[in-house]
C-alpha cells in the first residue's frame, strides 16, 4: 500500500468563539498551511461576516459602507467549508463534552477551541452613563445608532 493509497485521517473539529478580525484571520492562516486539517465552525454574536472594525470610523463619516469593510463575505465561508453562526453568542462551554453551546441552543463539538471574542468597551461610571444615547463606540449596531442618532439630534459629546 503506498502513501496514496492510504483513507485520509478523519478531520479534527476547530470551533472558533468570536468571528472577528482576530479569530478568522487565525483560520484564514490554518487553510493557507493545513488546509484540510479541520472542519471549522465560527460563532459571532453579530448577524454579520467579519469586517474590519477600524474602519468603522469611516463608515460613521459617510465616506465607506458595512459592504465595503467586510473582509469576508459569506460566500467566502461557504467555499471554504466553514459553518458559520451569525447573531449567536456562546454561552456554555463544556470542557468535558468537549462542545460549546450557544444562546440559541446551537451545539458545536470541537477537538479544538480557539476563543477569540474581543472585548466590550468599559462606560465610565459617571451620572447619566444610562441614559438613552449614551453608546459606546465598537461594532457596526453601535455604528447604525450614531448615524440614526446624528439625523435627529445637533449636538454631540
Amino acid at each position: 500500500m503506498t502513501r496514496d493509497d492510504m483513507p485520509a485521517a478523519p478531520r479534527q473539529k476547530l470551533v472558533v468563539v468570536g468571528n472577528g478580525m482576530a479569530g478568522v484571520r487565525a483560520v484564514e492562516e490554518l487553510l493557507k498551511i493545513a488546509p484540510h486539517l479541520y472542519d471549522i465552525t465560527i460563532f459571532g454574536a453579530e448577524p454579520h461576516p467579519n469586517y474590519n472594525r477600524i474602519l468603522l470610523s469611516p463608515v460613521l463619516a459617510g465616506e465607506q459602507t458595512v459592504d465595503e469593510i467586510v473582509l469576508n463575505p459569506l460566500a467566502w465561508y461557504a467555499e471554504h467549508g466553514i459553518t458559520l453562526h451569525t447573531g449567536r453568542t456562546v454561552t456554555q462551554i463544556d470542557r468535558v463534552r468537549r462542545q460549546v453551546v450557544a444562546d440559541d441552543g446551537t451545539v458545536a463539538a470541537y477537538d479544538r477551541l480557539l476563543i477569540a471574542t474581543g472585548s466590550r468597551p468599559f462606560i465610565l461610571p459617571v451620572p447619566g452613563k444610562d441614559l438613552q444615547g449614551v453608546i459606546a463606540y465598537r461594532d457596526i449596531a453601535d455604528t447604525e445608532a450614531m448615524i440614526a442618532a446624528a439625523a435627529t439630534y445637533r449636538h454631540a459629546v
